[in-house]
């Protein structure tokens, strides 16, 4: 851990010049999270660095770009949102686009915000199928301007990005679910991303869907060819196979999302554990079969069900069970099949209840 966090009025590193300043801005929030003084340290610390004008120029936009992101989303925390990436060239014609927009409709019907990178083609297609009321949009400053779409110019919820990795950040941190559909580079980069983060376990398991029109087949090749080669090859596992769905259906696509949260509301990590929080408790038949069935992914103990466990986490989660587990972080990529199963039992038992 930093050692502005252990030990928050530590002021190494600074000119003597601020530690008067720094010590006065510190106190001031010696009962607030120590995260928050984290920040007041390492911003003094930057500034008092003698870096480059253009790096110090760099982290202040960045810094600027995340206020922004997060005050954009902050009203919206308890809303499930779906990320839709895709080409900006495809035409409101083209049955990819009617695809796409019909799919946003429909994730929007279940109850979900869409998220895109507010230019045209497939993100306009997301767009205008949720409805600017129900939509985000982080466009990208680009040397050849992308221009917000006509469904989203003058939201509240659209904000421009100078960089990359901060744009992307927010596509991924602000989602419960992605939509691939088709796409360029800019597509292709964002999924290969979304997958590392994902194997790697940098980022919470959410449903991944690889969409396309009826009678299409972009995405076919990349599952049914690369897929298995890089399978066939052992540079990805063979579980690596179901952080991805795809198929051409509307319907299918929008219950795959949908299902995920039937029971399953979020994740995190405490200390090695891994912490699924729950919107309603397993009976002790469904927390022994999950056990059967996954404890060869465990580094060690089994699956228990916990409550009111860590005692720092987020106050708004006080009445959520949670599963803990100590699961092989090279497994990481099994967590999408461990939520799924857990659906399942908690839906089997209260169909039996009923």
């Amino acid at each position: 851990m930093n050692s502005e966090l252990t030990d928050p009025s530590g002021l190494e590193g600074l000119p003597e010049k601020v530690h008067e300043h720094a010590r006065k801005l510190i106190a001031d929030y010696a009962h607030d999270s120590p995260y928050k003084r984290a920040i007041l340290v390492e911003a003094l610390r930057l500034v008092s660095d003698g870096y480059s004008n253009a790096d110090v120029k760099m982290l202040a936009k960045t810094m600027g770009e995340l206020r922004k992101g997060l005050d954009v989303f902050q009203p919206y925390q308890a809303l499930r949102k779906v990320s839709v990436f895709g080409s900006a060239r495809t035409k409101p014609d083209h049955p990819r686009y009617i695809q796409t927009m019909n799919c946003a409709a429909a994730l929007r019907d279940a109850g979900f915000m869409i998220i895109t990178g507010g230019g045209g083609g497939m993100m306009q297609a997301a767009n205008e199928g949720a409805g600017e009321m129900n939509s985000f949009a982080i466009n990208i400053n680009l040397p050849m301007e992308q221009q917000p779409n006509p469904v989203m110019i003058g939201s509240p919820r659209h904000f421009y990005c100078q960089y990359f990795f901060t744009r992307k950040l927010f596509f991924l941190k602000e989602s419960d679910a992605v939509v691939l559909t088709p796409g360029g580079f800019g597509t292709l980069d964002e999924t290969f991303e979304t997958l590392t983060l994902l194997q790697t376990g940098r980022n919470p398991p959410i449903p991944v869907v690889l969409l396309e029109a009826p009678g299409d087949d972009f995405w076919g090749p990349f599952m049914h060819s690369w897929m298995r080669r890089l399978v066939k090859d052992g540079v990805i596992d063979a579980d690596d196979n179901h952080l991805l769905f795809h198929t051409d259906s509307i319907e299918v696509a929008t219950a795959h999302i949908r299902d995920y949260y039937v029971n399953y509301h979020s994740f995190r990590y405490v200390g090695k554990a891994v912490l699924l929080r729950i919107l309603n408790p397993l009976s002790a038949d469904a927390l022994d079969r999950l056990n059967a069935e996954f404890s060869d992914v465990l580094s060690e103990g089994e699956i228990d069900q916990v409550f009111h466990w860590p005692k720092s986490d987020d106050h708004c989660f006080d009445h959520l069970p949670r599963l803990r587990l100590h699961l092989d972080r090279s497994r990481m990529n099994v967590l999408p099949q461990i939520i799924r199963r857990m659906n399942s039992l908690f839906v089997q038992d209260h169909k039996q209840d009923s």
